[in-house]
């Protein structure tokens, strides 16, 4: 989706990328207290869609994790990764007595939009989420200044903001040692903590090794979740049709595999594919045909121009999308569209967003009567795709 919003087994990679983390860190690194690479989500093993909900290192946050330290005055760079293929998250630090589980809670990635003097849709992506706060800092000679009293944010990366790279200075009125809470108010859960001191903290060799570390353990995990899922279930139907039953989506806490699994799947005319998905964070449509990363009207987050008359579609490219300096909203709408049966490979339909929180549906299913080959994509990660194979 980034475009549209504009990769050998898990030990054997982790010397490699604690290396990269060294390299890139020691870089960037001071006499004084230093500056400091955060990696937001990762690259995965080739082959594979791992999309990481974690920040390299992610400090203390469970009891067996590392502390991350760093001096008071440090500067932090949070960087994306681009070997994520389709992800999005901001990284978000939140002022001292703010818990992330509060953060999550007031800051909700969709909400509702205001009235209008024309029906508006019902929900949106949420601003202050996406978009960077204070705004006019954030590059490496103007880092953005936290000292605690107000909340900094990236604003999403990297799709709405001008760099991969959001820059942070910790600027704390104190010389007692604090704990710094940062989390992606995109995906409730994916957090880290930051122990900040007088003086320099800890070196960058030191986050970099802890980072590679929790990257192999992170990968080791999504494996595992990935491999146990790579099946499917038959039923029969008593028609002499069957319902094969496949998954949309795994995750583990701190990865959300974004695959349909198995990637391709054989069946016979008549039969139907139930989708399940397992997520922890992410939502996914099951939408057919696959369309790549080109827009589309089955997408279920759709750009829209803001005006006192109501909403009306954009048409243009980002970044203003063509409503001619009026606001963008991003207009979602998470029901199905289209028929339930895929008739030929140009076949128009969506189940809709499925997920396992928000009240939403975490199964959707589509009838295919006819031999042939179908491709198929969520419309949220253009990435996750897959096919059915119709034959007799």
């Amino acid at each position: 989706m980034r475009s549209r919003r504009l990769i050998l087994p898990a030990l054997a990679l982790s010397s490699l990328v604690a290396n990269i983390f060294v390299g890139a860190l020691s870089a960037g690194a001071s006499s004084g207290p230093g500056t400091y690479l955060i990696g937001v989500d990762a690259a995965g093993p080739t082959g594979h869609n791992f999309e990481y909900v974690d920040f390299f290192p992610r400090g203390q946050v469970l009891a067996t994790d590392p502390q991350a330290v760093v001096g008071n005055g440090a500067v932090l760079d949070f960087r994306y990764n681009f070997g994520s293929l389709d992800g999005l998250h901001t990284a978000t630090l939140l002022p001292f007595g703010v818990t992330p589980g509060q953060a999550w809670q007031q800051q909700p990635l969709v909400t509702g939009d205001e009235q209008e003097s024309a029906p508006p849709p019902n929900l949106i992506l949420n601003s202050s989420v996406l978009f960077q706060n204070p705004a006019n800092c954030g590059d490496a000679a103007n880092p953005c200044l936290y000292t605690g009293a107000a909340e900094v944010n990236s604003g999403a990366l990297p799709a709405f903001t001008p760099s991969a790279d959001f820059f942070v200075k910790i600027s704390l009125p104190t010389s007692q040692p604090a704990t710094v809470h940062y989390v992606c108010l995109i995906h409730p859960g994916m957090q880290g903590n930051l122990k900040v001191v007088p003086g320099t903290g800890s070196s960058p060799a030191a986050f970099a090794s802890n980072a590679g570390s929790q990257w192999a353990t992170d990968t080791a995990g999504a494996f595992a979740a990935e491999s146990q899922v790579n099946t499917t279930a038959t039923n029969p139907n008593g028609d002499g049709t069957n319902t094969v039953t496949m998954t949309a989506g795994t995750a583990t806490p701190f990865v959300e595999v974004a695959e349909m699994l198995p990637w391709n799947v054989t069946i016979h005319p008549g039969d139907t594919v139930k989708w399940v998905t397992l997520t922890q964070k992410d939502p996914h449509t099951v939408s057919f045909p696959d369309l790549q990363e080109s827009f589309s009207p089955q997408d279920p987050i759709q750009p829209v121009c803001e005006g006192a008359a109501g909403d009306t579609p954009a048409t243009g490219p980002p970044p203003g999308f063509g409503c001619g300096g009026s606001p963008v909203e991003f207009a979602l709408d998470l029901f199905p569209q289209g028929p339930t049966q895929i008739t030929d490979s140009t076949t128009r339909a969506s189940s809709g967003v499925i997920a396992t929180f928000g009240g939403l549906p975490d199964r959707y299913s589509f009838s295919f009567p006819n031999v042939g080959t179908y491709s198929y994509q969520c419309r949220i990660h253009d990435h996750m795709n897959g096919t059915i194979t119709v034959a007799r």
